[in-house]
């Protein structure tokens, strides 16, 4: 993963177009096929993580073709390899926007993931706020009494250099 994160090619592609596609190993978003959201940002995350899922699936499946023959030790290594690169894939992409309060959870059926449900933090999955955001301020002085000087009596720890200090007992 490079410093701008996982934001780059692999699971911005949106799987369905690709040739060899197989629909029944696309997961849902929420109960339903990717819709689109008020907010574009959460539908390219949407699809980053089905796009990461659908992967996985079909290592899964290739993974279970692959043990029904009888000569399958190489086949399965191969296929146990893709599986495992499609989960680190995965996993950076839940690393990535973990930060954020996006987390994906999947619904497993027969090893295979049928639906994510996505959280968004403070965004529901449509992409509106939950809560509309407060914002207030205000100003407060208060009367402080003067400080005597004490001699001798210095700020705890080592200043830094070039430091200066507004502590009142200091000489």
């Amino acid at each position: 993963m490079n410093a701008n994160g996982p934001v780059e090619t692999w699971h911005l592609i949106d799987p369905r177009p690709l040739p060899g596609f197989v629909p029944s190993l696309f997961p849902l978003a929420n109960g339903a096929p990717p819709a689109v959201s008020a907010d574009p940002r959460n539908d390219a995350v949407v699809m980053a993580f089905l796009a990461a899922y659908y992967e996985i699936n079909v290592r899964w499946t290739e993974l279970r073709a692959v043990r029904h023959n009888a000569a399958f030790l190489e086949q399965e290594r191969a296929a146990l390899q893709a599986i495992e690169a499609a989960l680190r894939q995965r996993d950076e992409l839940e690393n990535y926007y973990a930060p954020y309060g996006i987390i994906a959870e999947p619904i497993m059926e027969d090893g295979l993931t049928r639906d994510l449900q996505f959280t968004f933090g403070s965004v529901n999955a449509a992409g509106r706020f939950r809560a509309e955001p407060v914002v207030s301020s205000a100003t407060l002085s208060f009367q402080t009494p003067e400080k005597r000087r004490r001699p001798g009596l210095k700020p705890p720890g080592p200043l830094p250099a070039n430091a200066v200090t507004q502590f009142p007992c200091v000489d």
